[in-house]
């Protein structure tokens, strides 16, 4: 049986074949509190990353996907791939650009292939 991330993976190495400049090597970051340090008041922190691959889609209408979002002038409909897990305000750097993400759709709940939104 074929998962959803082995066919993303295997769309995604087809174009980069054919379209070289439209797949980028991207990396998600998320910023997660851990134990609380009395001694300062703080929260530690840690930025655990994933790596995986973007493509930008200026073509699907952004509210096709996110219907109940209001899209901004800066907001981009980004592909990600390879990746296991996108939440909102993650922080994602793709072709020299760095995103927060604002919205998540995990295509067909799959937990491998993500529609976001990021400004």
């Amino acid at each position: 049986m074929v998962t959803i991330a082995e066919n993303a993976k295997e769309a995604f190495d087809d174009v980069a074949l054919e379209l070289t400049d439209a797949i980028h090597a991207a990396t998600l970051t998320r910023t997660v509190d851990g134990v609380y340090n009395t001694t300062t008041g703080a929260y530690e922190t840690t930025t655990p990353d994933q790596a995986g691959r973007a493509v930008v889609d200026t073509i699907t209408p952004k509210s096709d996907v996110f219907p109940d979002y209001i899209v901004g002038p800066a907001d981009e409909l980004i592909l990600l791939e390879g990746m296991t897990s996108a939440k909102e305000n993650d922080s994602l750097v793709f072709a020299g650009r760095t995103r927060i993400v604002m919205q998540v759709q995990d295509i067909v709940a799959a937990g491998s292939l993500f529609f976001v939104i990021a400004r």
